[in-house]
């Protein structure tokens, strides 16, 4: 039944179509899975969509755009300069959930195209990007349910994350040090020599080279989890306390005001000194409006700006 409806189906299929570097491994039955339990997730451009050392939530099905992919800025040898490039038609995320790992590379939608300068013109052109997503556990429940399927996939995503690693190494600071640190070993000893250049030679992907994580991969836990709920609960916190203590302020001028007509009073003012501009009393410029007041309260730095 799914499989009649997903083949018949021009939507689906022309998914399935599109991504077949992906499903052509998978059994049939968790392609129809996973192409059902998929929902859509609409990016503007230039937005982050996987962080540095974060949790990966959800496996990721590029529709419309671009997404550039950048090492940790703070190991970056050239700032802001992209590691790798995917199309529409790619997918990411996989090996980081799969594997259960914090993902050490970022992944961002095109802001611009490459050869196009950082202005707002070019920002207006470009399109959102469009993805259809499939969440950790979802692909994760169906990983058990099809344990060949899992088996294929995970080879595969293991294989991608070693291309991403020799991506992330063309603009590591770390990498790049470690490289000179051989080489200068590799001068006092032959037999070194030799060890490093079967370390550095590219050659077949073993099973070593794949499981060899960094430590800014380190596997999810439930600590982490923990932690960056922590986070989320404290910043929230100091957003909404910060929203109290304006509302606060705010409840008290109104008090401070009487009445309708006062308020009226007050925003007629607020008309008229915009109309007369810099000519205005000074006692009229140093006035705050209730609204403007809370504004200034709960974006501080907007209003020093």
């Amino acid at each position: 039944m799914q499989t009649d409806l997903i083949q018949n189906t021009r939507v689906f299929k022309d998914f399935e179509k599109s991504f077949n570097h992906f499903f052509e491994e998978c059994e049939r039955g968790f392609t129809n899975e996973i192409i059902i339990n998929m929902y859509c997730r609409i990016y503007t451009p230039g937005k982050t969509v996987i962080a540095y050392k974060s949790n990966v939530k959800e496996m990721y099905f590029i529709r419309q755009g671009l997404v550039e992919v950048y090492n940790n800025e703070n190991d970056e040898i050239h700032k802001e300069k992209p590691i790798l490039y995917l199309p529409k038609n790619s997918y990411f995320g996989d090996y980081q959930i799969l594997k259960n790992l914090k993902s050490n590379i970022v992944f961002k939608t095109l802001a611009h195209t490459p050869d196009e300068k950082k202005t707002t013109a070019a920002n207006d052109q470009m399109p959102d990007i469009i993805f259809m997503c499939i969440s950790k556990d979802a692909l994760l429940e169906l990983c058990d349910l099809f344990p060949q399927t899992a088996e294929n996939i995970t080879r595969r995503a293991l294989q991608r994350r070693f291309r991403f690693m020799t991506q992330k190494n063309t603009n590591s600071r770390r990498f790049n040090n470690k490289k000179q640190e051989r080489e200068t070993h590799r001068a006092h000893s032959a037999h070194s020599t030799e060890q490093s250049q079967n370390k550095m030679d590219a050659g077949p992907i073993s099973e070593e080279q794949l499981e060899d994580f960094y430590t800014d991969e380190e596997p999810e836990n439930f600590e982490s989890q923990k932690e960056d709920m922590k986070m989320y609960l404290n910043k929230l916190n100091k957003r909404i306390d910060t929203l109290v203590e304006a509302l606060k302020e705010a409840d008290q001028q109104m008090a401070k005001m009487g009445d309708q007509k006062a308020i009226i009073e007050q925003i007629n003012n607020k008309k008229n000194f915009k109309n007369q501009g810099k000519s205005g009393s000074i006692e009229s410029e140093n006035r705050m409006s209730i609204a403007d007041m809370f504004k200034s309260k709960i974006n501080p730095k907007k209003n020093q700006k």
